[in-house]
C-alpha cells in the first residue's frame, strides 16, 4: 500500500556529554533507509533497534524523505518540537506514533517534519518536530491535543528550534 508520503529513517549515535556541534551532529547521523509503502515500512521496522534498547544518547529519527533531521533545513527553520517523557512501554508508544504518522491519522500531519525518539539517562524522550505555524492559528492546540488523545501523553511541552 502506498503510503501519502516518502520517508526516511536515520540514527544517531551522539552518545557524548559535549556541547553538539552542527558538524559534529552530522558526523555521527546515519541514513537508514527509505520507504514509500506499508510494507516497506514494516520490513525495514523489524530490523531497527526499539528505543528501549539503544543506549543513552542515541536516537532513532523518521522523517519526510525530502526533510534533513537538523535545525537548519529549510523545512524546520523557524520551526519547533513537542517534546514528552516516556518512561513506561516506550516502544509501544514509539511504534503507535510511528504508524499514527505514516498513516495521516493526524488532520494536521501536513505541519509534521518528523518524530525523534531520544535515549536519556533515565527517561525516553519523544520528539514530533513541525513547521514554522505562526501563520496557521490554532495548529498547535490541534497537535497538542492529537497527541494526548492518541498516546494518552498528558505533559507535551513545545520548544523553538534554536535560529541557524
Amino acid at each position: 500500500m502506498l503510503l501519502k508520503s516518502k520517508y526516511t529513517f536515520w540514527v544517531s549515535t551522539q552518545r557524548t556529554q559535549t556541547k553538539i556541534d552542527k558538524d559534529n551532529y552530522n558526523d555521527n547521523l546515519y541514513q537508514v533507509c527509505k520507504f514509500e509503502t506499508a510494507e516497506q515500512f514494516w520490513m525495514y521496522y523489524q530490523w531497527i533497534a526499539k528505543p528501549s534498547t539503544i543506549p543513552e544518547g542515541c536516537q532513532i529519527l523518521l522523517f519526510q524523505e525530502e526533510i534533513q533531521p537538523m535545525w537548519e533545513d529549510k523545512a524546520n527553520q523557524n520551526g519547533g518540537r513537542f517534546v514528552f517523557r516516556c518512561k513506561n512501554n516506550v516502544d509501544r508508544v514509539w511504534e503507535n506514533i510511528l504508524l499514527s504518522y505514516i498513516g495521516n491519522q493526524c488532520t494536521y500531519n501536513e505541519f509534521v517534519c518528523g518524530v525523534v525518539v531520544n535515549q536519556k539517562r533515565s527517561f525516553t524522550q519523544v520528539s514530533i518536530w513541525v513547521k514554522n505555524m505562526t501563520s496557521y492559528q490554532n495548529q498547535e492546540d490541534k497537535i497538542i491535543q492529537w497527541v494526548k488523545e492518541m498516546f494518552g501523553i498528558n505533559e507535551l511541552e513545545f520548544v523553538q528550534h534554536p535560529k541557524s
